[in-house]
């Protein structure tokens, strides 16, 4: 390891290249004024919230709330594998969701989506990254960030994000131990991601006008189908009603965010998808509260 970035210059560094992007393409000063927002709130969390206790940007209080994002306290991510674990996901949350926005062709939302993660998140994480042993990734998010408004195609700002991917599950190795097994650590992770998705939704039929918490949704509900695609063998044959609850929960979700854009009409049953987020909550926590 040669010269450590700076997590909070290079943070800014890259929100700095998207907004000089929007400027030069023409962006409305709105969206401008949320990145830099988001530059300054960042309230920390010690731990994600367990399903149907309210995680992070449901509830107006994400991006769309004019709440901050994520927040992580490094000493517990470097503790924590959930914790770790769960700001990687919410990183990956906004890429899967950002790429999927702009090649719908919503290119200012994704570009949003990809810078991010940098200033409200991975400014926190970065030192926790170092400290485990995993490859910094920053360079990439950057790289992502700026990919919409320097004359690449879609195909190339695709393979930015790919890039990015790749680095998000190369830092995942390298999670710390924990007491769970790691099936129930990602059970818990997933679950973090269907709160959000679940609230989001809630939030976005509750304020139509925040058109981000639909994209936001739409992220936690792709991230935790990658979860469930990556492990829920292992879940399941660790306990199967919990796998059960969970594929129920993400399944309603996935009803419920169709596609990147949001649908005219959001006619999804609010109330049943935060009762399936509460199912899962209450089979995980017993786990939890040790």
């Amino acid at each position: 390891m040669s010269i450590k970035y700076s997590p909070k210059l290079w943070g800014q560094v890259g929100a700095a290249a998207l907004l000089t992007g929007l400027a030069a393409c023409g962006q409305p000063a709105q969206e401008t004024e949320t990145l830099e927002m988001a530059e300054v709130q960042q309230p920390d969390i010690s731990a994600p919230a367990p399903a149907g206790e309210g995680a992070g940007e449901g509830g107006g209080e994400g991006e769309s709330g004019g709440g901050g994002e994520f927040g992580i306290d490094p000493a517990v991510a470097m503790e924590d594998p959930a914790v770790y674990l769960s700001a990687l996901e919410v990183i990956r949350a906004h890429y899967l969701a950002g790429i999927d926005a702009l090649l719908a062709g919503e290119r200012a939302a994704g570009a949003e989506m990809f810078a991010h993660p940098i200033s409200e998140i991975y400014v926190d994480l970065e030192e926790v990254v170092f400290a485990l042993g995993a490859e910094n990734f920053l360079d990439e998010m950057n790289d992502a960030s700026v990919a919409p408004y320097d004359g690449r195609s879609d195909e190339a700002v695709r393979a930015s994000v790919d890039a990015v991917l790749a680095a998000i599950d190369a830092a995942a190795e390298f999670a710390p131990a924990g007491e769970l097994s790691s099936a129930r650590v990602q059970a818990f992770v997933m679950a973090g991601m269907i709160d959000r998705a679940a609230l989001q939704y809630q939030f976005a039929v509750a304020e139509p006008s925040a058109s981000e918490a639909y994209l936001d949704g739409y992220g936690f509900e792709r991230s935790a189908a990658s979860i469930a695609a990556r492990h829920m063998a292992a879940i399941r044959a660790e306990d199967a009603p919990l796998a059960d609850t969970l594929e129920v929960a993400l399944a309603a979700l996935h009803a419920a965010y169709p596609q990147a854009t949001s649908p005219e009409t959001l006619d999804a049953d609010v109330d049943q998808l935060l009762l399936l987020n509460d199912a899962v909550g209450g089979l995980l926590k017993p786990a939890t509260e040790d």
